[in-house]
């Protein structure tokens, strides 16, 4: 059997079925690329002391090492663990899929990710939310999809959910203040300088911030370390915009 377990952001996520899931197995992929751990993964080693367990980079659960997985599972309980949910806020979509062409039994735990904390932590209504984007670094490319999707929920009257960069085995975390630099360089309309925004950081940690105001102002905010994030708010309903004066510091009236 694969089981995917997803552990949220800190080891207060955990939860019962993927405690007892943990124990259950042979081995497990421990994802330590795709998002960041605020207890690291050591206590492993406690709820499963007889486990083997790999801190997998990319190249051990992409491509060949895929199908080692799959071959692993045939005859053994095998689990990958990812911080958030393991089809949320990071995706191994492929190796499921194999699992499942291959006739192997598959166990989905999922976990609390970045999305339902972002609906449940800041005010914002879920439903007003629009298509979620990932922002990257411009190395090679301008991503001009991602305002085209901001500019597109917003015309709709939606709230965009900005995933940040995160590019472990680079050493690399995209913050808050990067990333609205790079906004600013794409907003070709100019619509978002004063867009009321959200700046989240470690969000569902214990040192979690967030910060909301015009996106231009979210970068004179001090916050701890990535992982950041960012909301670009429609028009607000008037529960989302007392919630945000609350919860986020919001001074702005509408």
């Amino acid at each position: 059997m694969l089981i995917f377990i997803g552990a949220g952001y800190s080891r207060r996520h955990l939860t019962q079925e993927a405690l007892e899931s943990l124990k259950s197995v042979e081995k497990i992929y421990v994802d330590t690329y795709t998002s960041i751990y605020e207890d690291g993964f050591n206590w492993l080693r406690e709820v499963n002391p007889s486990a083997e367990i790999v801190f997998a980079k990319r190249r051990d659960l992409e491509g060949e090492g895929i199908n080692r997985i799959v071959e692993e599972a045939k005859d053994g309980n095998i689990a990958i663990l990812c911080a958030g949910d393991p089809f949320t806020a990071t995706t191994h979509d492929a190796i499921r899929v194999e699992a499942l062409k291959s006739n192997v039994s598959v166990k989905v735990v999922t976990g609390i990710s970045v999305v339902n904390l972002v609906h449940s932590r800041i005010g914002l209504q879920a439903y007003r939310f629009g298509k979620i984007v990932t922002l990257v670094y411009p190395d090679s490319f301008k991503p001009y999809s991602v305002i085209e999707t901001i500019y597109d929920n917003l015309g709709r009257n939606l709230h965009t959910l900005i995933l940040l960069d995160l590019r472990l085995e680079e050493g690399l975390a995209m913050s808050i203040p990067e990333a609205i630099d790079i906004l600013m360089e794409l907003d070709e309309k100019q619509q978002l300088m004063n867009q009321i925004s959200i700046g989240v950081a470690r969000l569902g940690w214990s040192s979690e911030v967030i910060r909301a105001g015009r996106l231009i102002e979210l970068k004179r905010y001090s916050y701890p370390p990535p992982p950041h994030s960012l909301i670009i708010a429609a028009r607000l309903h008037p529960i989302e915009l007392e919630s945000l004066r609350y919860i986020a510091g919001l001074t702005i009236t509408g």
